[in-house]
């Protein structure tokens, strides 16, 4: 069975709930070791997947994502979580036991058991298998899910707070994806967007430096403060505040080797928060849907 009054036909819009045929359409709901696979066209995306690894993008999809927290930008991720907790507490309405909450493009699942701490109910979706299997590990979820962010396979108006943290940078069609992940929210409640800051000409500058980072990159969005929080109101959000975090050189490999000392990381923080403040290297937006 299928979470009660969570899912929707990706194909049709009917209700699901349960794994099989759809009452309404021709579509079937299949799974991968209890991971519900609720996309239209799985077999797209994995030729989508596999040109990608084809084409020496295989880290995007394969590696695993538990060493970024001992990694060199561990001290920015820290700086972001942190950020993230603020937010939810100064925006998020109702008690966190009673928040269900979303995380949209959930990678290998390492920010779930922090979600749970700020919601009752985790979902979280990819459109990666291999990584929504590392994923299901995690007790605090709910549902481990695949999906598709442009075509999204559930109700209107579900979730207090959706964690949509550096994934619009990857889709396309980025537009459609906000819309949807807008008509998931529920009214009065909280999305958190993270992006990279790339569209600035600090990290313009660190691509053509080292342009095999770009060969190698699966960003298809480039975003600047400006664009993407017009993107945003083009998609029906109401803006609450724009975050810059983290500041390091415009260059690729020297930036991993400084920011991965913790005194060095929060001096260009401090600097480039006051020296050079639109240069960050990643934006965190707190958006709204108005209560109806």
């Amino acid at each position: 069975m299928l979470p009660a009054g969570i899912f929707r036909c990706p194909d049709c819009g009917a209700p699901l709930a349960a794994f099989g045929p759809c009452g309404s359409c021709g579509f079937s709901v299949s799974e991968a070791a209890r991971i519900p696979l609720l996309v239209r066209d799985r077999a797209a995306i994995d030729r989508t997947i596999e040109a990608a690894k084809l084409a020496d993008r295989a880290a995007w999809y394969e590696a695993p994502q538990d060493a970024q927290w001992t990694g060199p930008y561990r001290h920015h991720l820290r700086k972001r979580r942190a950020y993230v907790d603020g937010v939810i507490a100064r925006f998020a309405a109702g008690a966190p036991e009673q928040r269900r909450a979303l995380d949209i493009g959930c990678g290998d699942g390492t920010h779930l058991p922090w979600l749970h701490t700020h919601a009752g109910e985790v979902f979280a979706s990819d459109y990666n298998i291999t990584r929504l299997m590392r994923a299901r590990r995690f007790e605090e979820a709910r549902c481990v899910f695949m999906a598709d962010v442009t075509n999204y396979p559930t109700n209107d108006d579900l979730f207090d707070v959706i964690f949509f943290n550096h994934v619009l940078e990857h889709i396309a069609d980025d537009l459609t994806a906000l819309r949807e992940v807008r008509r998931i929210l529920k009214p009065g409640g909280l999305l958190i967007l993270g992006v990279p800051n790339e569209a600035e000409w600090f990290w313009q500058l660190a691509y053509r430096l080292e342009p095999r980072f770009r060969r190698t990159s699966d960003h298809v969005q480039f975003y600047t403060a400006e664009s993407i929080e017009a993107k945003c109101r083009d998609a029906g959000f109401m803006l609450r505040e724009t975050k810059h975090i983290g500041y390091g050189p415009p260059h690729w490999t020297l930036d991993a080797l400084v920011r991965r000392f913790k005194t060095v990381d929060d001096a260009l923080e401090a600097i480039g928060t006051r020296l050079f403040p639109r240069q960050a290297s990643s934006l965190y937006l707190a958006l709204g849907k108005e209560p109806s």
